[in-house]
Formats: C-alpha cells, sequence, structure tokens
C-alpha cells in the first residue's frame, strides 16, 4: 500500500484570508534562507508580493484537490485542527466555502463534522482523524467530542496539538482523559510533538520526552509522534525505542532532508534498535513544501547513497513497508 499519514485540508479560521495569513508565516523561514524575504526583520506587504510567495503556504484544498495531487496513493489521512484560540481569534478546521454539507455556519467547533463529511466523500481512499482540544472546554468535553467523533461520525484516530493550545501531553488532568479514551475506543493518536515555526507555538511542551508518561500509563495506545519530532529526532527515536506501540511519520523532516540524509536517518534508527516498520511516510501536505509525489520519490531513492557511503542499502521491502505497510499494519488493515 501507499498511504499518506499526515495531510491538512479546508480552511483554519472562518475568515479565509486567515489561512493564507498563517501560511505566510510559518513558511517565512523558508523564503528567509533562500534569500528571497529580508533575514533580520519582517517583511513588507510590498516585499511579500515581490516575492511571488504572497499567497503561498496553505493553499485551502477539498478532497478531489488532495486525491489529484496524490496519484497512486491507496490512503489519505486527512487530519482535523481542534479549535483554539490564536489573536484573540477562534480557529480550526473549519468548511469556510461550502465544500461539505455540514449545516449551518461555517465555526472551527464543527471540525470533526467536517472532517467526517470529508471522509464520506471517498471513504476507500480518505481516512478521516478528529482532533479535541482539553484546554478549551476542559477534558470532560473533549473526552465527550472524542466519543462522538469516532462513535457516531466514524473517524478513525484522533490528533492532538498541544504546544498550539498551551496544554502538556504529560499533564495527568488534561492529556490523560484523552489518551484513556483514546486507548479505551481502540483508535490511534497522532501527536505534534515537534518544533513549529509558528511564533506562538509553546516550544516547552513540544518534546517528544513529555509523551514517556503516556507510554508508561496507557500501555495499550498506538501513539505516533509527527514530524520524527524534529528538532528533537533522536529523542523521538528513543521513545520508539522504550515503547512498543510508539511510531513516528515523516512529514516536514522529509522535506528538510536530502536524499542521503535521508538514507542516512533509516540507517541511524535502526542502530538505535528501532524498526524501521515504526516509520510512516507523511508529507504535511498541501502547505509549504510538501509535494506528495516529489517527497515519494525522495523515500523510495535512498538507495543510491548506499554504495557510494560503503553501506548496506535499505531492503526494498521495509522501504515499501514506510511508504505504507507499516501504516496499515497499526491500523489493522493488513495482517
Amino acid at each position: 500500500m501507499q498511504v499518506d499519514a499526515h495531510t491538512h485540508i479546508l480552511s483554519l479560521a472562518e475568515d479565509p484570508s486567515f489561512t493564507t495569513e498563517y501560511g505566510r508565516e510559518g513558511s517565512l523561514c523558508i523564503y528567509r534562507s533562500e534569500g528571497k524575504l529580508p533575514a533580520h526583520r519582517m517583511p513588507t506587504e510590498e516585499e511579500w508580493e515581490a516575492s511571488g510567495y504572497s499567497r503561498a503556504g496553505f493553499p485551502v484544498i477539498g478532497v478531489p484537490e488532495t486525491i489529484r495531487d496524490h496519484p497512486g496513493f491507496d490512503k489519505i489521512v486527512i487530519l482535523a485542527i481542534s479549535p483554539q484560540f490564536l489573536d484573540g481569534e477562534l480557529i480550526g478546521t473549519v468548511d469556510s466555502y461550502g465544500i461539505t454539507d455540514v449545516p449551518g455556519p461555517p465555526s472551527p467547533e464543527k471540525c470533526n463534522d467536517y472532517i467526517a463529511a470529508l471522509q464520506q466523500q471517498d471513504p476507500a481512499r480518505i481516512v478521516g482523524y478528529a482532533s479535541v482540544n482539553p484546554n478549551y472546554r476542559g477534558p470532560a468535553a473533549a473526552v465527550r467530542e472524542l466519543e462522538r467523533a469516532v462513535t457516531e461520525l466514524g473517524l478513525q484516530g484522533v490528533k492532538l496539538y498541544p504546544m498550539y493550545q498551551d496544554w502538556s501531553p504529560a499533564d495527568p488532568v488534561l492529556a490523560f482523559p484523552v489518551f484513556e479514551k483514546a486507548e479505551e475506543l481502540g483508535i490511534p493518536v497522532m501527536v505534534h510533538q515537534a518544533g513549529s515555526t509558528r511564533i506562538d507555538a509553546r516550544m516547552e511542551y513540544a518534546r517528544p520526552a513529555l509523551l514517556d508518561a503516556a507510554g508508561r500509563h496507557f500501555r495499550g495506545l498506538r501513539l505516533t509522534i509527527a514530524h520524527v519530532g524534529l528538532p528533537w529526532v533522536d529523542e523521538a527515536l528513543f521513545m520508539l525505542t522504550k515503547h512498543p506501540n510508539f511510531f513516528t511519520e515523516l512529514s516536514y523532516y522529509i522535506a528538510t532532508a536530502t536524499g542521503e540524509e535521508l538514507y542516512r536517518f533509516l540507517v541511524h534508527a535502526q542502530q538505535f534498535f528501532v524498526p524501521l516498520e515504526k516509520l510512516f511516510f507523511g508529507t504535511d501536505y498541501p502547505g509549504f513544501l510538501y509535494d506528495p509525489v516529489a517527497l515519494r520519490a525522495k523515500l523510495l531513492a535512498v538507495n543510491s547513497h548506499a554504495a557510494r557511503l560503503g553501506t548496506d542499502p535499505i531492503p526494498q521491502a521495509k522501504l515499501d513497508g514506510i511508504m505504507g505497510d507499516n501504516f496499515a499494519r497499526m491500523m489493522g488493515w493488513l495482517p
């Protein structure tokens, strides 16, 4: 199978222009590093327009665009973003353009309804993950919403965003009830336990080691660390070494690494006692530089560096596993 285990969809706020602004700030580091925007201050609107990237970053897309940009993929995981406040505005996954049939005015509080509606547009290929924020209306409300999203809406996992929502995944009051409910429901959890280029993101809640508490207390929980924990990659790998039910996916990291760096990472992971069966392909599509076709090609070409480095190639079966079979086994689709 070929699976993209990490994609986004729709808008991030009721005002569609906010999605563009959010994407611009998140991608600012990329364009600065390429010399296309000033490195020492925020760019002016004129400099944004001159760069050609003024509207780049996080385009608003639906299921047809997602399928179009994933040729050859069997499954695509679309992740909800639960409600949170940013600069006084309520943000989260919202259908600002009427792409779904969810009734009523657009609101991030319907994030899981939107993702479920999109999953129904192509249930053979689209895998919807819910999202809840225990710091929004409290952990009890988050648990109720998670149960509704799974048992009534049919969503198949949950994505959590502690560093964006100002709560720690090691907090027994806020985090543990959500992990407990996910374990009870038998669904996998993905946690954005990695850095962020958003200025408002709380890096103190981002380290992968903060998931150790969940691994100790919820032994049956299937937990995926998003983005290989970048920049704490070794810390994330050690969580996979320690906890049998922990996994990770390659989005963001795979876009920043060269082909040789990606090959060395796969070798390093095995030397770190991490089976490559614990790794999933992911892109973070549609944001920034995350082209699923190009990133798939990068992964499948890593062995071109083996002979020059004098090391053994990664077995093709393991690369195929990363591309999709590993995720399918974690979900129970394959034996």
